[in-house]
């Protein structure tokens, strides 16, 4: 039997930011700007992982990230008030909380609501910042590095591990070890590639194979500089080659579990994959929907 593992909920489609590599706001993938989940609507895709986490058939942990097409976190009082009325129903351990964030609008209050309701972020940093500058940036280009790494600080002032998602691309291919060495200055625990797909035509998208080689090459850099990081990607491949893949995203290094295995809430609607968003043929439901 196919059982979910991982859902994704975009609970917006609004960022304060305008990364240049961005698939989501990529002119031929547009999205709306206006589309905001309500606190009741959150809390009603909760409530049907809740009811689906009952069966008994399901033995791992539901992992729930609140990540998409937009920044969460400028909505985060409507994922805060879900996810507060989300544990007065709760009846098992068999859900888990995350969120993806640039990390810009992080503040002290936030991150110690997020430990208090067990959500467990990460952030998008790029690396140092002439690096992360280079895309990352705001919508009136300038850079995002100095607010992301604020935002950073406050999470590790609250006793949080430090896990970054980090887009690949030819510059960082480039200067590798030098991003590394950066990871290791500032203690980063955890680091998950993301593969460049769908960008927007100056951005040369990755192959598997090269996606596979730059992994390759990041975990001997690691491993050359005595450094302790998780790199996620390599995680999930140990885990496949193991025989108990996590079936969720090729982008990541897991398996593919688009409509299988994953569901993502792009707002109101639903698909196996945010890479197909928009496209009918590919709109399994509706947030009230119940998940099977």
């Amino acid at each position: 039997m196919d059982i979910i593992e991982g859902i994704c909920i975009s609970v917006n489609t609004r960022c304060n930011l305008g990364c240049k590599y961005c698939y989501f706001f990529n002119p031929e993938n547009r999205v709306s700007k206006e589309s905001v989940l309500s606190v009741d609507e959150i809390f009603t895709i909760l409530k049907q992982i809740n009811e689906y986490s009952k069966n008994n058939y399901v033995k791992k942990v539901i992992k729930v990230n609140f990540v998409g097409s937009g920044e969460p976190l400028i909505n985060w009082n409507n994922i805060k008030e879900a996810v507060n009325k989300f544990y007065k129903i709760k009846v098992n351990n068999k859900v888990e909380f995350y969120l993806v964030t640039n990390g810009t609008l992080l503040t002290d209050e936030i991150v110690k609501e997020m430990k208090k309701l067990n959500i467990f972020p990460s952030v998008s940093l790029d690396g140092y910042e002439e690096l992360h500058n280079e895309n990352r940036v705001t919508h009136n280009g300038n850079g995002s590095f100095q607010k992301t790494m604020n935002g950073i600080e406050y999470l590790r002032k609250n006793n949080f591990k430090i896990a970054i998602n980090t887009t690949v691309t030819k510059s960082l291919v480039k200067n590798l070890r030098k991003f590394f060495e950066f990871l290791k200055q500032q203690k980063i625990d955890k680091v998950i590639f993301d593969r460049l797909v769908d960008t927007p035509s100056n951005f040369e998208e990755m192959t598997y194979a090269e996606f596979y080689n730059f992994l390759l090459n990041a975990y001997k850099i690691k491993e050359n500089l005595n450094s302790d990081i998780e790199i996620g990607n390599i995680e999930a491949y140990k885990k496949n080659f193991e025989g108990r893949p996590d079936k969720v995203c090729t982008m990541f290094g897991a398996s593919c579990g688009a409509g299988i295995n994953f569901l993502i809430y792009m707002s109101r609607e639903v698909y196996p994959c945010g890479r197909m968003f928009g496209k009918k043929r590919w709109k399994l439901g509706n947030y009230q929907d119940n998940i099977e």
